[in-house]
């Protein structure tokens, strides 16, 4: 197997992580993230935030391995766009 043949194989996995990235960040802070005060207030339980941890390095490392891709670019922009909310929130 090349690497040509591996990045096109990667690239898809990459869209699939992004969108599972974006949709299961908007599912927790929609249900553990309270604004109380105009107080950030975080409630995610440990295994969520682990599981959001592997998810979010898993896509960055498909992202980067098949990047001259579309789904790449998607890819390291969802992990973008999530990493900037989790510093904002904080």
């Amino acid at each position: 197997m090349t690497f040509k043949v591996l990045r096109d194989r990667l690239q898809w996995l990459a869209l699939g992580l992004a969108l599972v990235l974006f949709a299961s960040d908007w599912w927790a802070r929609s249900h553990y993230v309270d604004f109380v005060n105009s107080a950030y207030i975080d409630s995610t339980p440990r295994i969520v935030n682990q599981a959001w941890l592997l998810l979010l390095l898993s896509t960055l490392v498909v992202g980067i391995l098949s990047f001259p891709r579309l789904p790449s670019f998607l890819a390291l922009i969802s992990f973008l766009w999530v990493m900037f909310l989790c510093i904002q929130g904080h």
